[in-house]
C-alpha cells in the first residue's frame, strides 16, 4: 500500500510539473511583453523546495548533491525549467546547470532522448 501511495504521489507531481512546464515553454516561444509576467521563481520553491538563487549560485558539487536526493522522474523537468528560465532571462548560470543535469541524467540512466540532445543544442547555442 505504501509503495502505491508513493508511486501515485510522484505521478501527480510529474503531471503538475508538466502542466507548469507547458506554461513556461509557451511563454518562451510566444513571448509577449504585454502579457502577464510568468513567475518562474514559484516553480522552484513549489516543485523542488529550493530558491531560484540556489541554482544561480551553486557549483556542480552542490547541484550534484541536490539532484542525487531527487526522484529520477524529477531530473528532466528540473533541467527543462532551468533551461527555459535561463533562455528567457539570459542567465548563463542556469543554462550551465541545466546542461549539467541533462548530461548527468543521461550518464546515470545510460539512456538518451533526442529531445534532450535538442535541448543541449539550444543551451550550447546560447552559451
Amino acid at each position: 500500500m505504501g509503495i502505491r501511495f508513493e508511486k501515485d504521489t510522484i505521478l501527480n507531481w510529474v503531471n503538475d510539473m508538466a502542466k507548469y512546464l507547458r506554461l513556461v515553454v509557451d511563454h518562451y516561444e510566444h513571448f509577449d511583453k504585454e502579457k502577464e509576467i510568468l513567475d518562474i521563481e514559484k516553480a522552484y520553491t513549489e516543485y523542488f523546495k529550493k530558491e531560484r538563487s540556489f541554482f544561480q549560485s551553486s557549483d556542480t558539487a552542490e547541484i550534484d548533491q541536490f539532484i542525487s536526493s531527487l526522484e529520477p522522474e524529477q531530473l528532466r523537468p528540473l533541467a527543462q525549467l532551468l533551461m527555459y528560465d535561463g533562455l528567457i532571462h539570459k542567465d548563463k548560470a542556469l543554462l550551465k546547470n541545466a546542461k549539467y543535469i541533462f548530461e548527468w541524467n543521461m550518464n546515470k540512466t545510460n539512456s538518451f532522448s533526442f529531445d534532450d540532445y535538442g535541448f543541449l543544442a539550444m543551451i550550447d547555442k546560447e552559451l
